[in-house]
């Protein structure tokens, strides 16, 4: 048996190699994408973005960047050690492309005002101006202040826009980040904030500003909020994604079903609930089956029948007469997406469109079984 070390696998948090799953203790990779490995060590719990790697028939891991060191300490000087490759990481981050917003040259205006002056500002000398602001005294802006307060996190204090009136001595007001003020100010022990200062000589700027700040902001989309809440690691968000991968799918990043490409599902919300409700296994079977019964079609529509499938799924096994799997996807395909489309047009509402497909597909399937 050759001593050169061999193999070299990344945890990105999917399913792991097929020679990584013959040294995993129990075969479960575990909701945050970890999983453990036999080790000459013992057990080892493997992270997400750790190194699993073999050498001399025997499985090791540890974080990628103590690749070489762990190996000098298995082999010591052995000659096969100085040629292992460096590990490549999976997703590796490139420097993104600029982004092309069309064929049409831009029609640039003049710049609009002078570059702001960062600064940071005591908070007893901020202001803010009531004709034009927000009122802080809801319900929902007193929770978040309240929040901001509690749990205040420097990394997500942008700068505050602020005013300098000429026509007031220099008073400071604030156009944008009350919110961060006065959460700062709640806890008593911010002394000052950063700021972008402009020098403004009329509150109808300052006005004008206020609502371009605000109405220039892109909300944030859940598709947005997902992707992010993968790379976060965040629970939930990971353990969606697990099954759409599991089932040889993907999560899109565009909500417009005009922009998806086959193979891309967007109903995260309905992998939730599902997961909740019926269970991975459930969940991935579901999906496996839209995926197989649709294959190289963009998936459109398919949340309901998602839901309606893992109903079925999980009734029929509790009835002790589990769906033929095959079959049900024979019925998928033979209606289409358009003829499932159809079983929920009319409804109003979320829970109706549920039903309305769930009984689209028992009476569907009913049928296909007894022919």
């Amino acid at each position: 048996m050759s001593n050169a070390p061999s193999r070299i696998y990344i945890n990105n948090g999917g399913t792991p190699a097929d020679w990584v799953q013959t040294y995993m203790v129990d075969g479960v990779v575990a909701a945050d994408g970890s999983f453990t490995i036999d080790s000459p060590d013992g057990p080892i719990k493997v992270e997400r973005s750790h190194a699993v790697f073999e050498f001399a028939g025997q499985a090791h891991a540890c974080a990628v960047r103590l690749v070489q060191e762990k190996l000098k300490q298995i082999a010591g000087d052995h000659p096969a050690v100085a040629s292992l490759p460096e590990p490549k990481r999976q997703h590796q981050t490139a420097p993104r492309p600029r982004v092309a917003i069309g064929d049409k040259p831009l029609k640039l205006r003049p710049i609009i005002g002078t570059p702001p002056a960062p600064q940071f500002l005591p908070i007893g000398n901020l202001q803010v101006d009531d004709t034009y602001q927000r009122s802080i005294e809801g319900g929902a802006s007193q929770t978040l202040i309240r929040k901001i307060a509690e749990t205040w996190d420097w990394r997500l204090c942008l700068p505050l826009l602020v005013s300098r009136r000429s026509w007031e001595n220099g008073a400071i007001f604030v156009i944008d980040g009350q919110h961060r003020m006065e959460g700062a100010a709640l806890r008593g022990d911010i002394p000052h904030l950063p700021a972008v200062v402009f020098d403004f000589d009329d509150p109808k700027a300052e006005a004008d500003l206020f609502i371009q700040a605000n109405r220039s902001r892109r909300a944030m989309s859940k598709l947005d909020d997902f992707h992010a809440a993968v790379v976060a690691g965040e629970a939930k968000s990971l353990a969606v994604n697990d099954v759409v991968t599991a089932a040889g799918l993907v999560v899109g990043r565009i909500q417009a079903w005009q922009y998806w490409k086959p193979g891309e599902i967007v109903f995260v919300t309905a992998i939730q609930r599902a997961l909740s409700a019926h269970g991975k296994d459930v969940a991935v079977q579901a999906l496996s089956m839209i995926a197989r019964a649709f294959d190289g079609t963009v998936l459109t529509g398919m949340g309901p029948v998602f839901e309606g499938l893992c109903t079925i799924i999980t009734d029929r096994a509790k009835a002790g007469n589990p769906i033929d799997a095959a079959l049900m996807e024979v019925v998928l395909a033979e209606v289409g997406i358009a003829g499932w489309k159809e079983a929920f047009e009319g409804t109003d509402t979320g829970p109706e469109r549920s039903e309305a497909m769930l009984r689209a597909i028992t009476t569907a399937y009913a049928e296909a079984e007894a022919e």
